[in-house]
């Protein structure tokens, strides 16, 4: 017995330190195996479509599903992140220079209705366009002008990508194989999981993504300065229930009521409308209906959350967080005794 319990002591303490060791080798990768888990799981169904078309050829199904997120997402991707970082590191500076008439003038507005009840307030664009350039040089500056570090980071992602892919199923089952609970909960658990993480990240990202796409295409050619960075500050924004998008549109409908002519300012409400009744309530409905009723407020913390705690990529795993949350209150009742 004494025996029993000595091995079963240093097993622990040997499981412990191993599984220590092992997260140090695996956290500089961490992120890039939690992105690729994401994608495999997003792609897991147009994967079993390949495998139908191509006669069961894993390979050449997650292959040609890598070539497609490369040059239809991840490079898209990239390319966005850099214009929209040199239009911010642009506004910021014409900020700290004092310079941009509708920045002095949107300043000003600001100091005049608070000061009506607060007299002593006082607001500077400029002040808060340094930290926010500080916060977005430190955590997205050096990964987009690091060419090298970029190509690397990209190529793990697309490899880990592949393999998730292709033997994603042998992985989950040899998990599911470790699992102390019976098959059918197993089932049940993992069913949660893939539909809560497949519903909150489409409804998050996808949607943000779409957002994004008319935002800008509206900007641009309404003539709104800094297209892009008002409308990536826009696909995030709208997030929040009913109001979000409201809150990008009405300063760029103001903006071009003073500074262009009423017509394109009637454009940019009508484009708002639309955005609203067909973004936020059509796609967000679809998305989040075909798998759990999220609230949409918690969405928006566990975005704005994950920002801060994990930096850009925190719009992605704030939305995990919570769907693996939701899951495991979901295995709770799944394991929870029923009432007779």
């Amino acid at each position: 017995m004494e025996s029993k319990k000595l091995e079963l002591v240093a097993f622990s303490a040997l499981f412990i330190v191993l599984s220590v060791l092992t997260l140090l080798v695996f956290q500089p990768f961490l992120s890039i195996l939690v992105l690729a888990a994401v994608l495999s799981v997003l792609a897991h169904p147009l994967y079993k479509r390949f495998m139908h078309i191509f006669r069961g050829s894993k390979n050449f199904s997650a292959l040609l599903l890598v070539v497609i997120a490369l040059f239809f997402l991840i490079i898209p991707i990239l390319f966005f992140g850099y214009e929209i970082l040199s239009q911010a590191q642009n506004f910021f500076f014409l900020t700290q220079a004092g310079q941009g008439h509708y920045i002095l003038a949107l300043q000003e507005n600001i100091n005049l209705f608070v000061r009506q009840v607060v007299p002593s307030f006082s607001f500077s664009i400029a002040d808060v366009g340094s930290k926010a350039l500080t916060f977005v040089s430190n955590n997205l500056g050096g990964l987009l002008s690091q060419t090298t570090y970029i190509f690397f980071q990209t190529f793990f992602l697309l490899f880990a990508f592949y393999f998730f892919l292709r033997d994603g199923e042998k992985m989950l089952d040899y998990i599911v194989s470790l699992s102390p609970f019976g098959e059918k909960q197993n089932d049940e658990i993992i069913s949660s999981v893939n539909r809560t993480i497949t519903s909150v990240i489409r409804g998050t990202l996808f949607v943000g993504l779409i957002r994004f796409v008319l935002l800008a295409i509206a900007f641009y050619f309404l003539g709104i300065p800094n297209a892009l960075l008002w409308a990536g500050i826009g696909g995030i924004i709208g997030a929040v229930p009913g109001l979000g998008t409201l809150f990008v549109i009405i300063p760029a409908s103001l903006y071009l009521l003073f500074y262009s002519n009423i017509f394109l300012a009637i454009g940019m409400g009508l484009v708002g409308v639309l955005l609203v009744f067909f973004v936020d309530n059509l796609l967000s409905a679809y998305f989040f209906g075909k798998g759990l009723t999220v609230p949409s407020l918690f969405v928006l913390f566990s975005i704005l959350g994950g920002i801060l705690l994990f930096g850009p990529l925190g719009f992605i795993f704030g939305p995990i967080i919570l769907s693996l949350f939701i899951s495991v209150v979901d295995m709770y009742k799944i394991l929870l005794p029923k009432r007779s």
